[in-house]
């Protein structure tokens, strides 16, 4: 009998690990629990420059709020996932806040703003003020990466601990979310009558609503356009003629030379950095098919690496200085925008000259 129950009971746990959940790991309040205060701080969004309590802002409808213990890039899918969703379910009243954890205000601060304005999230993400440890009525675990906590009618729907987050819980975030917010109707006349009947009645909210609508909007329209353009290109190719592609090597090499005469030498300046880590993030970082949301990730990443010291904040601007000096060869151009950004924060430090 043993053979057979611990085999199997090996298998649950391993995949519960690979579901980013660990069977050990209890964190955020009991189900059924009143949603205590939330003391936060807002540097960007709709509540920007304010203090405010995040779980009392959810209201009585659905809504979420998701616990940063560990920022690094692996969870930046979760981020982007929540956010998306929120977006998505704003019609069914679903509101969420993704909250920081912190020791250092200040530096909690700074890191936020290069994360947030990194990632251009639609709903970026806030400073929890009752330190790392979280609000103490919540129970949260430090050894979660992050802790989401779903709710509705000011009550503790399910609370969930992950630990090895990544684009692999973006499924059951979905689920968990339509289990508080509820399917979006297909019938179109059926969804306008439950948007009706979910519009919040402040002024104030309902002009959250139509941004938070208006920058989804703005994302599938971007994605359609960059679908859209290589089909074209695809048909474009597809149909030239058959002398065209008989003489276009010709041509390209007639081109390509008359190009080399008549362009300068590429003067190239910065330098590639000796930091492994930094390394791997330049090496994704210049992939000319790189999607600007790839790009975003990527750039988080080394946003993090650097902030961890003075040298290698240097290395990743001499990285970027780099890239910069070699557009034609390497990057997109929201790369390029992004790399211009961040040597404008990190100016180099200019030497003095000594008097003769």
């Amino acid at each position: 009998m043993k053979s057979k129950i611990f085999p199997s009971l090996a298998l649950v746990l391993g995949l519960m690990a690979q579901n980013g959940q660990a069977a050990d790991i209890v964190s955020g309040p009991p189900t059924g629990s009143l949603l205590a205060p939330v003391n936060s701080y807002a540097l960007h969004g709709p509540h920007k420059g304010r203090e405010f309590d995040a779980a009392k802002s959810l209201g009585q409808g659905p809504g979420a709020l998701l616990f940063i213990h560990e920022l690094s890039r692996n969870i930046i899918p979760v981020l982007r996932g929540l956010d998306d969703l929120t977006s998505e379910y704003s019609v069914l009243g679903f509101h969420s806040h993704t909250l920081l954890l912190h020791d250092d205000r200040t530096s909690a601060e700074n890191r936020l703003k290069a994360i947030n304005g990194s990632l251009k999230l639609a709903h970026p993400i806030i400073l929890s003020l009752d330190g790392l440890e979280g609000p103490g009525d919540y129970a949260l675990n430090r050894r979660a990466a992050l802790t989401i906590v779903l709710a509705k009618g000011g009550q503790v729907v399910r609370s969930v601990a992950l630990t090895d987050a990544g684009q692999h819980n973006l499924p059951e975030l979905r689920e968990w979310v339509e289990a508080v917010a509820g399917k979006i109707p297909a019938d179109p006349d059926e969804l306008r009558k439950m948007i009706a009947g979910n519009l919040p009645k402040s002024g104030d909210a309902v002009r959250e609503l139509a941004v938070n609508q208006g920058v989804q909007l703005q994302k599938l329209r971007a994605r359609l356009a960059r679908v859209e353009n290589g089909q074209m290109n695809s048909r474009m190719q597809q149909r030239k003629p058959q002398r065209m592609k008989r003489d276009a090597p010709n041509a390209a090499r007639r081109q390509a030379n008359a190009r080399d005469q008549a362009k300068p030498a590429v003067k190239r300046e910065g330098a590639p950095p000796d930091d492994d880590e930094l390394q791997s993030n330049l090496r994704a970082f210049i992939r000319k098919t790189n999607s600007d949301e790839r790009n975003d990730e990527v750039y988080a990443g080394i946003i993090d690496r650097a902030a961890e010291s003075a040298e290698l904040t240097r290395q990743a601007r001499e990285m970027f200085r780099l890239v910069l000096s070699l557009k034609d060869r390497y990057g997109t151009l929201h790369a390029h925008g992004l790399a211009e950004g961040f040597l404008a924060k990190h100016p180099a430090k200019r030497q003095r000259r000594e008097r003769r």
